[in-house]
């Protein structure tokens, strides 16, 4: 059984460390480095041809996309207790905010950071930008109001993999220049979030010397 991550520091693979980590995992991270282009290599094209992280390859396959791959960290390591796979309808509330921080939110960050995503008619970016501003400002606040019933992690008492998911958008608060303080139980969540031993190892990986080597 082998595993290999290829995740890039500061992006949305960040709840898949997270994840094998959470569930002591025997694995292989290989650090992208977005902006000399590694996702572009032909090596890693050929691993994923979309060039995104991340990618998970299990035992030779490759799985690419934030859901995919956290369905198989969760599913592959069931006691590690990442996702509640026993519950149905906590497991369906879970995978509701995967697939809003999918299709919703990392939609909105990138039309304010990468709106040539979009349109190459660079007359529309600043319209994208401020419409996607002001959609992650919605989403900080609905993640926000979530948590102020004092609940510990987004589903209730239970970490799951949505936590580290929506830390993610956390982390980008600053590229957006928002200030997190006008979130204090988000805010609060995050510090929860960074406490736990296995978030720090997945941290650790981002300063780490395995990055991809060229062919």
């Amino acid at each position: 059984m082998s595993l290999t991550l290829y995740f890039a520091a500061g992006s949305c693979s960040l709840p898949a460390l997270v994840g094998l980590e959470e569930a002591n995992a025997d694995f292989d991270a290989v650090r992208m480095v977005l902006p000399d282009g590694d996702q572009r290599r032909p090596e890693y094209l050929a691993i994923n041809p979309r060039g995104r992280v991340p990618a998970l390859v299990a035992d030779g396959v490759t799985i690419a996309e934030n859901i995919a791959v956290l369905t198989a960290i969760a599913q592959r390591f069931p006691e590690a207790r990442l996702l509640p796979l026993q519950d149905l309808l906590q497991l369906a509330r879970a995978y509701e905010l995967f697939a809003w921080f999918a299709s919703g939110v990392h939609v909105a960050f990138a039309q304010v950071a990468r709106p040539e995503r979009y349109t190459s008619d660079r007359s529309a970016w600043p319209a994208l930008a401020a419409g996607g501003r002001a959609n992650m400002l919605a989403a900080y606040a609905e993640i926000d109001a979530r948590l102020e019933d004092g609940r510990p992690w987004l589903l209730g008492q239970d970490f799951s993999l949505a936590d580290p998911y929506a830390h993610v958008f956390f982390r980008w608060a600053g590229r957006l220049g928002i200030d997190t303080a006008d979130y204090p139980a988000f805010a609060a969540h995050a510090k929860r979030l960074q406490a736990r031993p296995a978030v720090k190892r997945a941290l650790a990986h981002e300063t780490s010397d395995h990055t991809l080597t060229p062919a």
